[in-house]
C-alpha cells in the first residue's frame, strides 16, 4: 500500500494555495531569524567599541607603583623609603610640612659663601626668637663660621627623608640628611657624613609685616626648636684607629721604672743618723 495522498481535482487549487502560505511562512521566519542575528551582531560590536573606548580612556590612569628601599651607606641598613607615587602624600598638609622642613634643613646645614646671606636670611625668617638666636650665634665672633672657613670651603646637603609626627607639645619633624665637605682649592671631597635632624614648629600666618618676609614665608612656618645630630657613619674610622692607639699604649708602663731609685733615696736617711754617734763619741 502506498502512503501518498491523492488530492482530488477539487482541492488542488487549495492544496497549492497552503503550500505556498507555508513556504511564505519559511521564509517570513528566515528573514525574521536573520533579523534578529543581525541585531545581536550589531550590539555585540557596539558592546566591543565602548569596551575598547573605554579601556583606551582609562589607560593613562593605570600605572605600575614601584616601592622604593633604601641602602644607608654608612650602616648597610635596608629601610623602606616608599611608593614612588603621588599617592602616598596623604594630604596637602602633609606636603607642605615636609617641603618647610627639608628647606629649612637646606638652609641652616648647607654652606656656600656666595649664598651664605641668601641662607641665613632664610633660616631667620623660617625660625621664632629663640631659634634665630641661636643660630646667629654660629656667625658672630673670632670663630664664626663665616671666618673659619671663608670661600675655601663648601658643605653641601642631600636631604634623604622627612618625617613628621605629632606629641603633646605639637607638630615635629625628622630630616635624615647626609653631608659633604669640599675644599674649593684642592678640590678634595671628604667622605659624607649623616646625621638626623629634629625640629618642632608651628604655623603663625600673619598679614603684617614687610612684602618680602611675607612672600618667602607666606603661611608662617616658624621652627620653635632643633637639634641635629650625628649617626653613626663616623663610628666605621674608630676601629682602624685603635689597634694604632695599644702599641702607642704599651711604653707607657716605660716612664714607671725609674720610680725605683725612690728606695735608695729612702734609705738615705739612716747614714746620717751612723754619723751622729760618731761624733757624739769623738767629743768625749
Amino acid at each position: 500500500m502506498s502512503n501518498k495522498e491523492t488530492v482530488k481535482a477539487a482541492d488542488e487549487a487549495a492544496f497549492y494555495q497552503e503550500a505556498r502560505g507555508w513556504e511564505a511562512d519559511r521564509m517570513a521566519m528566515l528573514h525574521k531569524s536573520e533579523r534578529r542575528a543581525w541585531r545581536i551582531a550589531g550590539g555585540a560590536s557596539l558592546l566591543a567599541l565602548a569596551a575598547v573606548i573605554g579601556l583606551s580612556t582609562l589607560a593613562p590612569f593605570r600605572r605600575t607603583v614601584p616601592y622604593l628601599f633604601g641602602v644607608d651607606k654608612a650602616t648597610g641598613n635596608v629601610e623602606y623609603v616608599g611608593a614612588v607615587d603621588d599617592r602616598a602624600v596623604t594630604g596637602y598638609q602633609e606636603l607642605l610640612d615636609k617641603h618647610w622642613a627639608a628647606r629649612y634643613v637646606v638652609a641652616r646645614e648647607s654652606y656656600n659663601f656666595k649664598l651664605l646671606q641668601s641662607d641665613y636670611d632664610m633660616v631667620l625668617g623660617l625660625s621664632d626668637d629663640n631659634v634665630g638666636k641661636d643660630f646667629a650665634r654660629l656667625y658672630d665672633g673670632p670663630n664664626a663660621r663665616d671666618k673659619k672657613y671663608g670661600a675655601s670651603m663648601e658643605m653641601k646637603v642631600a636631604v634623604i627623608s622627612v618625617q613628621r609626627s605629632q606629641n603633646a607639645v605639637g607638630s615635629v619633624a625628622v630630616v635624615r640628611f647626609s653631608k659633604t665637605t669640599r675644599r674649593v682649592e684642592s678640590e678634595a671631597v671628604e667622605p659624607p657624613q649623616y646625621f638626623v635632624a629634629t625640629l618642632a614648629y608651628e604655623y603663625k600666618p600673619s598679614m603684617f609685616g614687610k612684602e618680602q618676609d611675607l612672600i618667602a614665608n607666606p603661611l608662617g612656618y616658624k621652627v620653635t626648636s632643633y637639634r641635629a645630630d650625628s649617626e653613626l657613619a663616623p663610628v666605621i674610622v674608630a676601629p682602624a684607629a685603635s689597634p694604632t692607639a695599644s702599641p702607642t699604649a704599651a711604653p707607657a708602663p716605660v716612664p714607671a721604672v725609674p720610680a725605683l731609685p725612690a728606695s735608695p733615696t729612702s734609705a738615705a736617711p739612716p747614714a746620717p743618723a751612723e754619723q751622729v754617734p760618731a761624733v757624739t763619741t769623738t767629743g768625749q
